[in-house]
């Protein structure tokens, strides 16, 4: 593939990650999987190399770029800090758990299991109607704790995707208006990308196979190309989400993330 064509389609594949993290938060960051899979196999990566590439760079990518949005998020007061500090420390851990884990896994169940996550998310979605305020949220600890640990601990197994069934739990269980879920969640997603991304670095700093300009599993050609246009277009969708009402924010969100679980899947492939 022309270096020129790799790098155009990595520049407007950070624009979607950008335009989606900001603007529906975790989710978002499945965007570029897709993306990062489709052009690592295009130059000649083995199957298993190039989704564990893909993962990995894909922490790296929505970690910088939720720490932009996220800093919107805080200014325009959608974060809630309750229990937030202990979720972003099990988030850390969660997630270099996961991505050890993910180095045992065959590449066919860890697609498989990406797409699973994508559809129950968007499943749950549909059926949950997001509260309206914060007066009625959850407070037990253990509770947020507990679906922090679980969904970073998918994070680093699958990528930006394992952390994608935490905005219907958030809304459902824990009763979170849906633009407080997308702030908080995207702050917590910053700490558990970084524990997914550090591990994922480590765990491959001695394979063979990998492709060119790659810090362990983190492909740094893809990082930066894709963080570029991602970080400057993901202040503006997290602004934008403000002016947003919240029925199409989900309905954003259905669509998105339900096209990607399936197509990671192979569903389209059968129609081909």
């Amino acid at each position: 593939m022309d270096i020129f064509f790799y790098i155009l389609l990595l520049l407007i594949g950070g624009c979607f990650a950008g335009f989606m993290a900001g603007l529906l938060g975790i989710g978002g960051g499945i965007v570029i999987t897709p993306i990062q899979y489709y052009l690592l196999t295009s130059i000649g990566c083995d199957a298993k190399t190039a989704l564990t590439v893909t993962f990995a760079t894909g922490l790296a990518v929505i970690g910088t770029t939720m720490t932009n949005s996220s800093r919107k998020h805080i200014q325009n007061h959608l974060v809630v800090e309750q229990h937030l500090k202990s979720m972003m420390i099990l988030g850390f851990t969660g997630a270099v758990i996961g991505a050890i884990i993910a180095q045992y896994i065959d590449v066919s169940i860890l697609k498989i299991t990406f797409g699973l996550i994508c559809i129950i998310s968007t499943v749950a979605l549909v059926l949950v109607k997001s509260p309206d305020s914060l007066d009625n949220i959850k407070t037990e600890g253990y509770l947020f704790n507990f679906f922090a640990f679980i969904a970073a601990l998918f994070n680093g197994l699958v990528g930006p995707a394992g952390a994608a069934f935490l905005i219907p739990i958030f809304v459902a269980y824990l009763k979170y208006p849906n633009k407080n879920t997308i702030g908080t969640t995207s702050l917590l997603s910053v700490t558990t990308a970084l524990g997914g991304v550090v591990c994922y670095i480590i765990l491959g700093l001695n394979v063979q196979g990998l492709p060119d300009f790659s810090l362990g599993y983190v492909n740094l050609l893809q990082f930066v190309f894709l963080t570029v246009t991602s970080i400057i277009v993901a202040g503006y969708a997290a602004n934008l989400a403000q002016k947003i009402s919240v029925n199409k924010l989900k309905v954003m969100q259905v669509i998105v993330i339900s096209y990607i679980g399936l197509q990671m899947m192979g569903v389209f492939d059968m129609f081909l």
